[in-house]
């Protein structure tokens, strides 16, 4: 059984992505459309429109879905394999956040829905 380091969490959120490749701006009109299904902090499971072979290094814009920000985040291409059901690539790719900005919006849109940084206060048992 695979350990992983972060909680992944089911949410569907729209993206774009292209390959970093030789790109000068970080997103522009370029790009294939694509879902996030299973993410993060450290990574993400994607349905693609298109292939991206393992070992490519990507850019996406992600909408996220729960707090309606837009984020900005490079990748690598871990796996991918064709979902012949569904008629999509599924990709698995870990994500390389660039910006404390970035990941703290990633971090609002999946553990809190308020403003502020998500915490968890245990209580005080007294003896």
């Amino acid at each position: 059984m695979e350990k992983r380091r972060e909680p992944r969490f089911k949410q569907w959120n729209k993206t774009r992505i292209k390959s970093s490749m030789g790109a000068r701006e970080f997103f522009d009109a370029a790009g294939v459309n694509a879902y996030t299904y299973d993410i993060s902090l450290g990574g993400a499971k994607i349905y693609s429109e298109e292939d991206f072979p393992v070992g490519t290094a990507i850019r996406m814009q992600i909408e996220l879905a729960r707090s309606k920000a837009s984020i900005r985040v490079d990748g690598l291409v871990k796996w991918a394999r064709r979902n012949e059901r569904d008629k999509v690539w599924e990709l698995g790719v870990e994500l390389a956040h660039m910006t404390s900005k970035t990941v703290f919006q990633l971090l609002q849109n999946l553990y809190d829905q308020s403003p502020g940084i998500p915490t968890k206060i245990s209580e005080r048992r007294d003896e």
